[in-house]
């Protein structure tokens, strides 16, 4: 069943959430998040991009592969979205930071395998940082580092004189008005940008970052440049980095095939690192699956009436 939802991508109708929790982190912060307890290990932690939330159709189909293999698996809004506290007048990048941190620390037990998407990528390698002990390994979709200072400026240059006169005069709290590509308008505050600066990775120096890590980027990502990736090979101390790219994937990396793919890396991942706590130097090579009745499943229940769901998915960042 959950390979055929991997095939086509919609959510099964039947598909019950885990309940939604709260993780108080002050008097007036509060973070949601859907906790799956399994009973293996490495626990999964998604950390979401900008601004986006945790009922993406691709963060619920890893909490659907966590469920169906016995993975402990969460995934949170963090502050601003979702169903968690926060104003974007007032939010900052260090918040985001803190909300990962506090799921971590407070809800997930022994190792533990980030996957991030776009800045979500940025927060989990300071995590790692901050946690070296706890993380074992990474997957990254469409990561995106140190973006936010320079993307201030980029959308700063892009307006209008009259409007550039009113930001630069402090009208708004200086904050620029941006449609979110995904839908939606959000606010950019040039403080809350500037005060990501110390939060910026080093790349002009090794990231002392030893433990395999991977990467699936978009072609045709428009936010964030393909090329990226092999700059971050390099810079990078683990020889245990892989690349790959999706010729059609865009920075959402929602398709049916993206959706696979990301399933199919965190699984290889898993038990990649199964092999090397185990002293190999990786999993035993694949000696073939069959998936033909899966497959056929598959056309079989695409091919059936379309059911109606009320719960519509959001399918932004």
């Amino acid at each position: 069943d959950l390979l055929i939802h991997f095939y086509k991508r919609k959510m099964d109708p039947n598909y019950v959430p885990i309940p939604i929790q709260y993780h108080q982190i002050s008097p007036t912060r509060r973070v949601a998040f859907r906790h799956f307890v399994g009973s293996k290990s490495p626990s999964i932690l998604y950390i979401p991009g900008f601004f986006s939330d945790m009922e993406l159709n691709k963060v619920i189909i890893l909490e659907q592969y966590a469920r169906a293999t016995g993975y402990s698996f969460i995934r949170y809004d963090q502050e601003c979205t979702g169903q968690s506290t926060g104003d974007q007048r007032t939010i900052e990048f260090e918040h985001w930071l803190e909300d990962a941190l506090a799921m971590l620390d407070n809800y997930l037990k022994g190792p533990v395998i980030l996957v991030a998407s776009s800045l979500g990528c940025w927060i989990s390698t300071l995590v790692t940082q901050r946690r070296p002990s706890r993380i074992k390994g990474m997957l990254w979709l469409g990561p995106g580092f140190n973006c936010l200072w320079t993307g201030y400026w980029f959308y700063y240059n892009s307006l209008e004189a009259d409007v550039k006169q009113r930001v630069d005069s402090g009208e708004d709290g200086g904050a620029i008005r941006i449609k979110m590509k995904y839908g939606g308008w959000g606010i950019l505050r040039k403080d809350f940008c500037e005060r990501t600066l110390p939060f910026e990775i080093d790349f002009e120096n090794p990231v002392p970052i030893d433990m395999p890590i991977r990467v699936i980027h978009g072609i045709r990502d428009r936010d964030v440049p393909y090329e990226w990736c092999l700059m971050a090979m390099e810079k990078f101390a683990t020889k245990d980095f892989e690349v790959m790219y999706r010729k059609m994937g865009d920075h959402r990396l929602m398709s049916p095939g993206d959706l696979n793919l990301i399933t199919y890396e965190l699984d290889r991942l898993i038990h990649h690192l199964a092999a090397l706590n185990n002293g190999l130097k990786a999993a035993p090579i694949l000696k073939g699956t069959n998936m033909e009745e899966e497959i056929a499943q598959a056309v079989q229940l695409a091919n059936q009436p379309k059911v109606h769901n009320e719960r519509k998915l959001k399918t932004k960042l």
